[in-house]
């Protein structure tokens, strides 16, 4: 009778702990859940509606460990909306908090402890690299169309020191990560992981997609480097802004592969320095699909190799999901003729390259995690079953609850930037003397007619979220119509140096 009433206790406890852990997880819905309804709205192009739903929940979690992905999404759909001031200003909340977090970066790591006892997406979203240049590219962009051009050439500066600051800032991240792992007295060893021929063999099947996309040089947009050569060219006010636009546009060619546009850039740069007019021109420029999502994966870890005795123990790991369900290129008829925009930058590739370089950091954390999860279950279940046979219903207790509960925490983070687009293309031509232009989808049939407000640097500015959404067409002006536009140029070939950028493409190593 008392055999039996042990183990109904020990059920019952299994039961409570499972419900307890049950209700738990129900409220922890992983981000692409909390953001499904928002996304219906923006893949149908209801902009506002989705815009609407995202400000509720931003406002939500503005002071909560989501706060930056949130304002980042709420300011990429308010700027779709077409609501631009309201759009820079959530870029602006998401830029207070990740400076912030940069901040606090400099001078502590105790923050990183958090994921040791829970999982890492109850770490604070911080922003990666790709999320803070193109956050300052955007606000950039909705300066530019407001008229309001000295701002956005701050911007501008801000996403070119951001390119710079973010090799430095992101060496550090895995330094710290060990550091933790040695706070802990858990040392983990990532060569000795990699060699690890179970794991190895998982993590080749789940990301070697990784090496197949575009490698762009580390944290490197080629879409801000290039907004940058165009708005410095645009709007030069001396040799040295020339100088800039010129090694920026070359930068980008390397990137980018050969480009005619890119090369119709650098003629006209020339014929500037020459003396000659800038010439009346327009820039398509084509915003198409949705950046990769992060999708929930399982990898066994050898925590072996942490904690003797240990066997492997499944942990979840974030993967990209990529999005097919997009425009590959739009068609620009004018002046008779009819072109398609080019690849400007692959934003898949940019996540791509950033979320390989995060790899090894996300391994440390998890293996720190789940070795402090799995040794305390092991160490619960040794002490308890010490006392000899009367003690086994108790340990299977421990062992139930303390699998259930790492079940419960493994949860990979998934939080991402999602209303990014997969591409930035390009085209660029003469404005036409009539000022119309007509664009078009492919096979689709129907041209939508633009007629080019006056200036001597246009850009016609279009979205496309997927195939069955509305193009979403907007335009501004980077230089107005002025009196003696015809007149010489004040800068000389001289005064601008011939620097050629170093190579900026980069063989994708092996995970270290």
């Amino acid at each position: 009778m008392a055999q039996r009433s042990r183990k109904s206790a020990v059920w019952r406890w299994s039961v409570f702990i499972m419900c307890m852990i049950g209700c738990f997880c129900a409220g922890c819905a992983n981000y692409n859940v909390q953001t499904q309804r928002i996304s219906n709205y923006y893949e149908q192009g209801d902009m506002q509606a989705a815009a609407s739903h995202v400000a509720a929940e931003a406002d939500k979690r503005g002071e909560g460990k989501d706060a930056v992905v949130w304002r980042l999404e709420q300011g990429a759909v308010l700027r779709a909306a077409g609501r631009l001031v309201e759009s820079n200003h959530a870029f602006d909340l998401a830029e207070e908090k990740i400076n912030e977090h940069e901040e606090a970066a400099k001078v502590s790591v105790s923050r990183e402890a958090l994921a040791t006892v829970t999982n890492l997406k109850n770490l604070p979203y911080e922003g990666f690299a790709y999320d803070k240049i193109m956050m300052n590219t955007y606000k950039a962009l909705n300066y530019m169309e407001l008229g309001e051009l000295e701002k956005a050439r701050v911007e501008l500066n801000r996403a070119y020191e951001r390119q710079k600051d973010a090799i430095y800032f992101n060496s550090k991240r895995i330094e710290k990560a060990l550091e933790e792992g040695k706070k802990q007295n858990y040392k983990v060893d990532l060569d000795s992981v990699n060699n690890n021929s179970r794991f190895q063999g998982q993590f080749d099947k789940y990301y070697a997609d990784l090496d197949q996309l575009r490698a762009y040089s580390d944290y490197v947009n080629p879409a801000s480097v290039y907004l940058d050569g165009l708005f410095s060219m645009a709007q030069a006010t001396g040799s040295s802004d020339l100088e800039r636009s010129r090694n920026s546009f070359e930068r980008v060619r390397v990137m980018a592969g050969e480009s005619k546009f890119i090369q119709q850039d650098l003629e006209t740069l020339k014929q500037i320095i020459n003396g000659q007019p800038i010439p009346a021109t327009t820039y398509v420029f084509f915003e198409t699909g949705e950046a990769p999502e992060r999708e929930e994966i399982r990898i066994d870890l050898p925590l072996f190799l942490i904690i003797p005795g240990v066997p492997y123990v499944g942990a979840a790991f974030p993967a990209l999901r990529y999005r097919g369900n997009y425009l590959s290129t739009l068609n620009v008829s004018h002046s008779g003729t009819t072109e398609s925009t080019e690849l400007l930058a692959s934003i898949d590739a940019v996540v791509a390259r950033e979320f390989k370089n995060e790899l090894p950091i996300i391994i440390t954390k998890t293996l720190i995690a789940s070795a402090i999860k799995a040794g305390a279950t092991y160490g619960a279940y040794s002490g308890v079953t010490n006392g000899g046979r009367k003690n086994a219903e108790a340990g299977l207790a421990v062992l139930i609850a303390g699998s259930i509960f790492q079940i419960a925490m493994n949860q990979a983070d998934l939080r991402t930037w999602t209303t990014l687009p997969k591409e930035f293309q390009l085209c660029r031509f003469s404005t036409p003397e009539n000022r119309k232009i007509e664009l078009e989808s492919p096979f689709s049939g129907h041209k939508l007619p633009v007629t080019i407000e006056d200036g001597l640097i246009n850009v016609v500015w279009v979205k496309s979220v997927n195939r069955n959404s509305p193009l979403l067409v907007k335009q501004f002006k980077l230089k107005s119509e002025i009196k003696g536009a015809g007149a010489a140029s004040p800068f000389t070939e001289a005064a601008i140096p011939k620097e050629v950028p170093q190579q900026e493409t980069q063989k994708t190593g092996p995970l270290t």
